[in-house]
């Protein structure tokens, strides 16, 4: 399998959000509520896209394979304020028929290679702590869960080393 990662542009909005829609529904079945799911605005997600395209502090990034948009990840400044986190994988989200294809792993380089570029040593992300699989991937890929509030779990990615990666707190 051929697969080109790159930053995203305008043009591709539209496919980023029927993405997202679609990756939703596989994953998000059972845990989100089916209204959220049936609510899923196409228009109004494009143009959260769009707006990420066109900031400065967020990079909006997508893979895809024979021309197909097949997974897409924010990172840059966090979406939602989180504490002292100044860097956020926002989004991350890969169609599940290429799962388990070493894309979710590129993308977590690519977010540590932006993160360093722009000076800082770790990022932070948020997952539904009832989203298994998602949590333990990014636990192998050295992870480490810093608290847990309203049903989501946030997991910090050290870039030095020598930060201690295995402390975790819950809340």
């Amino acid at each position: 399998m051929q697969v080109i990662f790159r930053k995203a542009t305008f043009d591709d909005c539209r496919n980023l959000s029927k993405l997202k829609r679609d990756v939703w529904l596989t994953t998000y079945t059972g845990i989100y509520p089916q209204e959220k799911l049936d609510g899923y605005d196409v228009d109004k997600n494009e143009s959260i896209f769009r707006s990420f395209v066109e900031r400065q502090d967020i990079e909006l990034f997508l893979v895809e394979s024979n021309g197909e948009t097949i997974g897409l990840m924010t990172v840059g400044r966090p979406y939602k304020l989180y504490e002292e986190y100044e860097q956020e994988v926002a989004l991350l989200y890969i169609r599940k028929d290429f799962q388990r294809q070493g894309i979710g792993r590129k993308f977590l380089e690519i977010a540590r290679d932006e993160v360093r570029q722009k000076g800082f040593d770790r990022f932070v992300l948020a997952v539904n702590d009832r989203n298994e699989n998602a949590i333990a991937f990014y636990l192998a890929m050295g992870g480490t869960i810093v608290c847990q509030d309203g049903g989501q779990k946030r997991i910090v990615f050290y870039l030095d080393e020598h930060e201690d990666k295995h402390v975790t707190h819950e809340m």
